[in-house]
């Protein structure tokens, strides 16, 4: 299995970070750049090929850096994992993981599902207050529309929340495993 993973905005920040802590400074791209980097390592274990990028072009929006969508398709991912952190427009007031794929009655779904509920069960485990948001369609996400293999994009909580944050900064590495283990779970469906 060839699995493609975007640690959602710029890499280094610049010129976009993502969402940031207001208390803490803790920032997006690096929350995602760790997450994904650990994943990628876990999953490489459990002998899957794994590709990383984050860029600042998604889709051909932002020609000066690497277009993720396109190195995707390019290399015939069989599987695309995008993550990120979530914010509320009120910040502190949200928290929580879900997962989005482009339509829920697909193998997008089902690999949605697959990570939603390690990512889910491994942050409760760790703080039983940390709720589930499940999978969510969202076809208007150009890493969902824009990829030829199942493809999903996991908030893994709320940056801006404190105890969320608290997860990121001190749980990476299990947040992580958990990822990696949504991805394998997938595929065992598929065999």
């Amino acid at each position: 299995m060839k699995v493609f993973i975007n640690p959602g905005h710029a890499l280094g920040g610049s010129p976009d970070p993502g969402a940031v802590n207001p208390e803490t400074g803790l920032r997006e791209c690096d929350v995602a750049m760790t997450v994904g980097s650990l994943a990628g390592k876990y999953l490489e274990a459990a002998g899957v090929t794994v590709r990383l990028l984050q860029s600042e072009n998604l889709a051909g929006e932002s020609p000066g850096y690497p277009c993720v969508t396109q190195e995707a398709n390019l290399w015939l991912a069989d599987v695309f994992v995008s993550i990120h952190c979530n914010a509320a427009r009120d910040a502190g007031t949200a928290r929580g993981a879900e997962t989005y794929c482009y339509w829920e009655a697909s193998e997008a779904g089902q690999l949605a599902s697959c990570i939603q509920r390690q990512v889910y069960d491994t942050q409760h485990a760790i703080d039983a207050g940390f709720p589930d948001r499940g999978v969510k369609e969202e076809p208007s996400f150009a890493v969902l529309r824009a990829t030829y293999m199942p493809a999903v994009l996991v908030e893994i909580g709320f940056i801006d929340h404190p105890a969320d944050a608290w997860l990121m900064a001190n749980h990476a590495d299990d947040i992580a495993r958990a990822v990696a283990r949504g991805v394998t779970d997938f595929e065992q469906i598929l065999l």
